[in-house]
């Protein structure tokens, strides 16, 4: 089998996956959501952010490394390479975890945190599933690095159906943020357990010892762009939030806006989570100008599956907020606009693929450089806007953050590489989604789930029509989907202009 058609077999793969997962986490998500109310699940959020904290601290970039070193690993012995490397890991895993857990503890004896200073055994499961679940992404990254998505995908969608029935369970007993965290807790020892026997042969084979200093090394420095990466996140915007305002809905309402947004993007994306930058790794080893053109492709396919989807939400964030949420958030409409705001201006200068170029090439000083500036400038504008303008104060910090680490990285790509940036593409993309998108919620006014369905599927097709006028895809594109399945340059043919893009 070619390397194209594993990949998309990976990817698709890893997409359904975890299109059926986010669904389920994001159902469980609602359901927690409903059930607490506003202020409550603000309480809940937070908590859960500060365990998504001590996870990043905890993490020492490992997962980023393996994803990373195992694609490059030599074809000799390479299985036996990687057993060494994923024990080595979680030995680091498991007692960089500890050393967090006790610098928490000895914090907490002098710093008070808002929402558990009257729940001490919350804090407890806090803990608990905070350490099971901190091991999860060590088995299912060599997984993913060795393009064996399908594995992951079913232990993956297995755990998340199991917690959705236990939080269902709750809604007819006890449904508070204690058990919550109990069926978490639960669900993530599973998750060890699952991933530890149908993927042994990672975990039990013989090993060949490889060199861990690189790996390390590699992890260390990219550790600090993965807590850039938490602070420029949900979960470090709901921290700020929730201890910075003494009404902690304004976390809650962030937190779903957030989601919303997230649900977006990672609806046409995730399955390319992992893979992408384990073709770049291969590519940087073999490959210069096919990784450049990859990389020119991957932006214009990411931004073809994101950006109609933001533009239409643009126009029907209240209709869907009510159908998912509730009335009770939907205060919630012009966070999650905002929030879609900034990401469409982000795609003009790419997003992940980015910092996965550099990271292929070594350049993982660069990338956390970037991060770092992105990360103070999120922080200092949330300390200043919060108090002013609440969870909106956070939308406008996280988005400029975001947006400036795109920038600086795409700056850095070009100048390493012959690519160059698609404003025109761009351009032309992302003012027919607003026009179909504006058309849409003209001819069809969203009020319930059935219109909210029935002006999707109008703009799907005024969206079809403009793409068979404007013909974003280029020959480029069409020559890399044909890799894959021959079937696909005919299907995109009345897309596709006659023309190359750069590079």
């Amino acid at each position: 089998m070619s390397k194209a058609k594993l990949t998309f077999q990976s990817a698709l793969w890893n997409h359904a996956g975890k299109i059926l997962e986010y669904v389920l986490m994001y159902v469980t998500s609602i359901i927690i959501a409903r059930g607490l109310g506003v202020q409550e699940n603000g309480r809940f959020v937070g908590m859960f952010s500060l365990s998504q904290l001590l996870l990043v601290l905890c993490s020492f970039g490992l997962e980023t490394s393996l994803n990373k070193f195992i694609p490059q690993l030599t074809q000799e012995k390479n299985n036996e390479k990687a057993t060494y490397i994923l024990r080595r890991a979680l030995l680091i895993r498991v007692l960089a975890f500890f050393g967090v857990a006790i610098l928490f503890y000895l914090i907490l004896l002098f710093v008070s945190i808002p929402f558990f200073e009257s729940s001490v055994s919350v804090l407890l499961f806090v803990l608990l599933f905070t350490g099971v679940r901190s091991i999860v992404p060590l088995f299912a990254m060599v997984l993913t690095a060795q393009l064996r998505t399908s594995l992951t995908a079913r232990i993956n969608l297995v755990i998340r159906i199991i917690e959705i029935v236990g939080i269902l369970a709750l809604t007819q007993f006890q449904f508070t943020v204690l058990n919550i965290f109990l069926v978490f807790l639960s669900t993530s020892v599973l998750h060890v357990a699952a991933y530890a026997i149908f993927s042994r042969m990672n975990f039990l084979g013989k090993v060949v010892a490889v060199d861990m200093n690189p790996i390390i090394t590699f992890g260390s420095i990219y550790w600090v762009n993965t807590i850039v990466d938490f602070i420029m996140g949900r979960q470090g915007d709901v921290l700020f939030l929730t201890n910075l305002l003494p009404d902690s809905s304004q976390g809650g309402l962030y937190d779903v806006a957030y989601s919303i947004a997230q649900l977006a993007s990672l609806a046409m994306t995730v399955g390319l989570t992992g893979v992408t930058f384990a073709t770049f790794a291969r590519l940087a080893a073999s490959d210069q100008a096919t990784m450049d053109r990859f990389y020119s492709f991957s932006i214009r396919i990411i931004s073809l599956l994101t950006i109609p989807l933001y533009a239409f939400l643009m126009f029907n964030t209240k209709a869907v907020l009510a159908t998912l949420y509730s009335s009770q958030y939907l205060s919630a409409v012009v966070l999650v606009q905002g929030i879609l705001a900034f990401r469409i201006a982000s795609r003009l200068f790419g997003g992940p693929e980015n910092g996965e170029y550099l990271l292929s090439h070594g350049r993982v000083g660069t990338v956390v450089v970037f991060g770092v500036l992105a990360a103070t400038t999120n922080i200092l504008l949330n300390i200043l806007l919060i108090p002013k303008l609440g969870a909106m104060g956070s939308v406008i910090a996280g988005g400029s953050g975001n947006l400036l680490v795109n920038v600086l990285a795409a700056v850095a790509v070009y100048r390493i590489s012959i690519n160059r940036i698609q404003l025109w593409f761009w351009l032309k993309l992302t003012f027919i989604c607003f026009v179909a998108s504006f058309a849409c919620s003209l001819m069809i006014p969203t009020e319930h789930l059935l219109s909210l369905a029935g002006a999707a599927m109008l703009y799907m097709v005024i969206l079809g029509m403009l793409f068979m006028v404007v013909k974003p895809f280029t020959n480029t594109d069409t020559e890399w989907l044909s890799k894959i399945d021959g079937r696909l340059s005919s299907l995109l043919h009345r897309f596709t202009r006659d023309v190359d893009e750069n590079p």
